[in-house]
């Protein structure tokens, strides 16, 4: 007697706080509480992740232009695709980070196939004037690198991640993380020693 008691209240608190109907069968039920549990997870993941995401997305776009599309895009692929669970943390922000990084590489692909036409907008060319002319210097740098390198540069060295990480994340061999990250390096010092030497 107690159990049913029990469940009946609890039937009837669930019932209160997600707005169920009394009529509601328990799948449903139990299919709306999944739906609120997956979206307090993935909301509690872009907290963890999300402004380290918006910056690889920004260096891997070189750029303010496409980043929100971009970062929407894989929020929404990242959540229709959500796992009921993560082993590490670890395994989580790789996870999450592929769909960044793959969104930014779709977008340089259509930026390819359809160039977009010279000149910076009025309201960006003031943005751009009023940082600090380190910053862009080393933003400059980065969208001189190819779109493989500056993506290892951006995980390893922006998002901390490790070489083993990277390659999960990009899909390519520990070997590789290593050999892209030591060409992108010399040529990043290659090209801040070129402008260090014109500014002077």
């Amino acid at each position: 007697m107690r159990f049913a008691v029990f469940c009946s209240s609890v039937e009837v608190v669930v019932d209160d706080v997600w707005g169920l109907a009394a009529g509601s069968s328990a799948f449903e039920r139990v299919r709306a509480l999944e739906a609120v549990s997956a979206r307090r997870r993935f909301e509690a993941l872009l907290e963890r992740h999300g402004p380290r995401l918006r910056g690889v997305a920004f260096a891997m776009l070189g750029g303010p232009d496409a980043v929100d599309d971009v970062l929407q895009e894989a929020f929404v692929r990242a959540y229709r695709k959500l796992p009921g669970r993560f082993e590490s943390e670890r395994q989580e922000a790789a996870w999450l980070y592929k769909i960044v990084v793959r969104c930014c590489l779709n977008e340089l692909r259509r930026r390819r196939r359809r160039p977009a036409v010279p000149g910076l907008p009025e309201d960006e060319a003031i943005a751009a004037a009023e940082e600090p002319s380190a910053v862009l210097a080393v933003a400059d740098a980065l969208a001189q690198l190819p779109v493989d390198q500056r993506a290892v540069v951006l995980l390893v060295d922006l998002a901390g991640f490790d070489y083993e990480a990277a390659a999960s994340v990009l899909c390519v061999p520990r070997g590789t993380v290593a050999s892209r990250l030591n060409a992108a390096r010399s040529r990043l010092r290659a090209v801040m020693r070129e402008g260090s030497g014109r500014g002077a």
